[in-house]
């Protein structure tokens, strides 16, 4: 290589090398994403001469600059405390009480210096978070890491959160959660600015909260036979020596150390005793809380499986004892106290609850709960506290001086709002995070409903529909991961992780700083923080889509999209399962034939996103269709669903619980409440058919059933129609898909109409619904 050759190569490296460097300090990968970055030139460098400078006799701020202290000793094997003889090349924190935003803070790092300001601890604490994740994953590690340098980019942060409520919530009632897995995802929390543990103690099934004047509550409520896993939900305290005891509970010891250990990170731990419905484990321990029938004997047991508590005296009495034993352990503002799903039938019976009504002048039982709420409030508020509820709170009238969680969706919080309450949105789909985030076949199983990355990352807690005068009253938000179907820490770190980090980015930073492809750039990186912690967390990013077949000239074709811009996609379309070596998907796919696709992200040869559709090709394909009745319910598909080629997955549909839940599924499903299906085809010209299959969805406990016949019928002309066959499907024995072929005798006709009558009633005696997947014309 000739001189001039070198120099030219030497000066490109130079140009690409300082290209890089500039490059690395203008793209973050702190999440959640700070409010104000300004970059500089240069770095900082720790070494063995870094010290601490701060004051040293404030034991909030001791708390506060922790993790930085621990976290270089453990994995840089620097001393911040004990370095000496440095003028230069500190970390300076100080206190600054002008700074009005109790979170807020300023981080500055030049070459030589690293400076910290805060108007109180708490900013203190999420300045060093964002310090800590502007230096190498590394810094997570537990052991030494050698052979790094510990540079973090010069940078001028200035960050406030947008919100001053950020919370997770943990049921630990359904499975008890182990002390040292709620400190662990404190931790976590805490990384990620979150500031609130909504910590759920009591429910129907277990009841987590030890109380020292009723022993019974966790001698008899903490343990029940068997585990609930998906529907295998037991409610039966009454369990036999020889049974298989599920459970546990929290000493107060317990309690109060957790409480500690959080406030150390600036965590609030907010404890939930649910009232007055999911009283069953407290029903099961002390009978005497139960309502009771006209001959004063208590309702049966286990079957009053959404037993309230009576409103009888004696039943204030005990939660009155139990909620100041909360208070004694709990030091937070807000006390949960339930409040939702109360369907109160046994309050209509209950001879103590009917002369409640008619003593205080009550015309209702929703006038009745409200009563309720409003009575353990003044207990409450007489403490110095504060109460919080589900947003069912409102029922009848809320609580004067309640805070509102909105979990039925946004509606009731911004009433609160309007009415003054502080309200925290947590609604669904957008912060459940049992439910579903992907809808790849392999996904392991959660409750009814699919929230993804992008949904949670999308979500604004103030809406276009929040009046901007009422703004002010939500307070933040907060996503719930309630555990039917999470038995262990691991699976709850799968279901909570990368979406809580998506929350925690949403409570934090403005909306029009976020961007999801940006998001997803700085996951990337955080996530090797995670590994470092041995977080179980979910890879689905991509959320992959495959569309429905369009007709187009003659030909049908599908597309692939991906949240992420740029991803690659492998597919397959024999069935078989898509490797670094399959087709890369560039352009939509012609589909010529019934296949199988499946589609998916490979990264490091780990497929970390996967989705899998059948494509039918038959007559009715592409063709134009009509509804003579809307659905009410249209799952995830548009109302061309019912003839588009495209199998519905009901694998998880067997376990789903039917009511609103249902529509955030990835089912294709139409559904009708006690009303036909009525469809008719156009093939625009005669068309010889043989045989039409239809698929419905039969499920009789959430009140789903076949229909109780089906007619086809056939035109010319779309307007006078004659019948060609009527068929009934055998009642079915068990829950899912069934099919229903109609064979026809190679009939031609230009328009062809099927009719699905509703089968009338449920065994419970409610109207019946009907729910439609596709109609196979060949």
């Amino acid at each position: 290589m000739t001189a001039m050759k070198v120099k030219q190569f030497s000066g490109t490296l130079l140009f690409f090398l300082f290209y890089c460097v500039c490059y690395a300090q203008t793209v973050t990968s702190i999440i959640p994403l700070p409010n104000n970055i300004t970059w500089g030139k240069d770095s900082f460098s720790f070494s063995p001469c870094t010290h601490l400078v701060w004051d040293n006799k404030n034991a909030a701020l001791k708390d506060a600059l922790h993790p930085l202290v621990m976290k270089m000793k453990k994995a840089a094997g620097l001393d911040l405390l004990s370095a000496t003889n440095c003028n230069k090349n500190r970390v300076v924190v100080s206190i600054d009480t002008s700074i009005k935003s109790e979170e807020g803070y300023s981080l500055a790092i030049q070459p030589d210096e690293i400076r910290i300001t805060a108007g109180k601890p708490a900013g203190v604490w999420y300045a060093v978070q964002t310090l800590l994740q502007s230096l190498p994953s590394q810094i997570e590690s537990p052991v030494v890491v050698r052979n790094i340098l510990w540079k973090v980019p010069c940078v001028t942060v200035e960050d406030t959160p947008r919100f001053a409520y950020r919370g997770l919530m943990l049921d630990v009632a359904r499975n008890y959660m182990a002390v040292d897995s709620v400190k662990r995802l404190i931790d976590l929390m805490a990384m990620l600015k979150l500031n609130r543990f909504h910590w759920h103690l009591t429910d129907n099934d277990g009841w987590r909260f030890e109380s020292k004047r009723y022993p019974k509550l966790t001698t008899i409520g903490a343990y029940r036979k068997g585990s609930p896993i998906g529907n295998n939900i037991t409610y039966n305290y009454n369990s036999l020596p020889h049974d298989t005891r599920y459970g546990g509970y929290y000493t107060v010891a317990q309690m109060k150390d957790v409480v500690a250990y959080a406030a150390e990170r600036f965590i609030t731990v907010i404890p939930e005793i649910e009232m007055p419905a999911h009283a069953m484990a407290a029903i099961a321990s002390y009978p005497f809380l139960s309502c009771v029938d006209s001959n004063g004997h208590p309702f049966p047991y286990p079957e009053q499986i959404q037993g309230e508590f009576c409103t009888r005296d004696e039943v204030f009495t005990f939660l009155d004892t139990i909620l100041s034993e909360v208070m004694d352990i709990f030091p937070s503002e807000y006390i949960h106290i339930g409040g939702d799903e109360a369907e109160k039938e046994n309050w209509k019976k209950c001879t103590y609850c009917r002369q409640r009504m008619k003593e205080e002048g009550i015309t209702n039982v929703n006038e009745l709960q409200s009563y309720f709420i409003e009575r353990i409030e003044k207990f409450v508020n007489s403490k110095g506290r504060k109460i919080i509820g589900w947003d069912e709170i409102m029922q009848g009238g809320v609580a004067p001086n309640a805070a509102v969680m909105s979990w039925t969706g946004e509606e009731n919080g911004m009433k609160a709002a309007s009415e003054g309450r502080p309200v925290v949105m947590t609604p669904l789909p957008y912060c459940y995070f049992d439910h579903y985030q992907a809808s790849d076949p392999g996904e392991p199983s959660g409750y009814p409903g699919l929230t993804r990355l992008v949904d949670v990352y999308g979500y604004n807690p103030l809406s276009k529909e929040v009046d901007t005068n009422l703004a002010h009253n939500i307070t933040g938000a907060q996503g719930n991961l309630w555990t039917e179907y999470v038995p262990t820490a691991s699976k709850a770190d799968y279901m909570l992780f990368p979406r809580s980090i998506a929350l925690a980015e949403v409570a934090w930073t403005q909306p029009q700083l976020k961007d999801y492809n940006d998001f997803v750039r700085r996951l990337q990186e955080y996530n090797k923080r995670l590994d470092l912690h041995s977080v179980n967390y979910s890879r689905h990013m991509h959320d992959l889509q495959l569309s429905n077949m369009e007709n187009k000239k003659g030909d049908h074709y599908m597309t692939i999209k991906s949240s992420i811009i740029g991803d690659t996609i492998y597919y397959t379309l024999d069935g078989s399962t898509p490797t670094m070596h399959s087709s890369i998907y560039t352009q939509p796919i012609n589909i010529t034939k019934t296949s199988t696709l499946q589609a998916a992200v490979i990264k490091n040869g780990q497929i970390i996103d996967l989705q899998v559709k059948k494509y039918i090709l038959h007559k009715a394909v592409g063709v134009k269709g009509a509804l003579e009745i809307a659905p009410d319910y249209n799952i995830l598909g548009d109302t061309d669903s019912w003839h588009n080629g495209s199998l519905a997955d009901n694998t998880r549909m067997n376990d789903y619980r039917f009511k609103d839940e249902i529509r955030y599924n990835g089912d294709k499903w139409l559904g009708w409440n006690d009303k036909p299906f009525i469809g008719t085809l156009d093939f625009t010209k005669p068309e010889r058919i043989n045989k039409v299959t239809l698929r419905f969805y039969h499920n009789v406990p959430f009140g789903i059933l076949i229909p109780k016949s089906v007619t086809l019928q056939s035109s010319g002309d779309g307007v006078v129609f004659k019948d060609l066959a009527t068929a009934t499907i055998p009642y079915p024995a068990v829950t899912g898909a069934v099919t229903l072929p109609v064979e026809l005798s190679d009939i031609t006709t230009r328009y062809l109409k099927i009719i699905a009558q509703p089968y009338g009633k449920t065994p419970a005696g409610n109207n019946a619904y009907l729910f439609v997947d596709e109609v196979i014309v060949e």
